[in-house]
């Protein structure tokens, strides 16, 4: 193959992942957009969002992370609604993205355990597995995610 075929082929793919990071970047800055009014009616004071763990699967998403105050410093949970200031806070959220608004369906912003340990209470594994990615399942040893997809393929059969 020619050098400058090669070299045009490797520009091209230099213009595709730049571009595929900055479209990851700007899926991102929308997400954290969507969730911060809300953390912050909820924490009463404005916030910033630490991810842990953001997993994006069709048009729906999962954010586990926490909240600390928009300073940077520690929050004020005494302004918050209803978190108990000595207890582990764990943001939990769940998006939904209708047209090219990502909409919030769940938020905890001071869960002292993992939400995802009780599935049932969101009527149990009912979104994207994707969304479930790198998420222990609490009782049973695994990942929600591997659980998932061994219930899609059990409701297949």
């Amino acid at each position: 193959m020619p050098k400058q075929l090669v070299l045009f082929l490797a520009l091209i793919a230099t213009c595709f992942s730049v571009g595929a990071t900055e479209l990851s970047q700007l899926a991102r800055k929308d997400l954290l957009d969507a969730v911060r009014p809300k953390a912050a009616t909820l924490a009463g004071q404005p916030v910033r969002i630490k991810v842990d763990r953001l997993n994006v699967d069709r048009n729906w998403a999962v954010l586990v992370g926490s909240i600390v105050a928009a300073s940077g410093k520690g929050m004020d949970w005494s302004l918050s609604d209803g978190c108990h200031p000595d207890l582990d806070k764990m943001l939990w959220v769940v998006l939904h993205k209708s047209g090219a608004v990502w909409r919030v369906k769940h938020m905890d912003i001071c869960a002292s355990e993992p939400p995802y340990w009780y599935m049932e209470q969101y009527g149990g594994l009912v979104w994207p597995c994707g969304v479930y990615a790198g998420l222990e399942d609490g009782s049973e040893g695994g990942t929600l995610e591997s659980r998932c997809r061994k219930q899609q393929t059990l409701r297949r059969r």
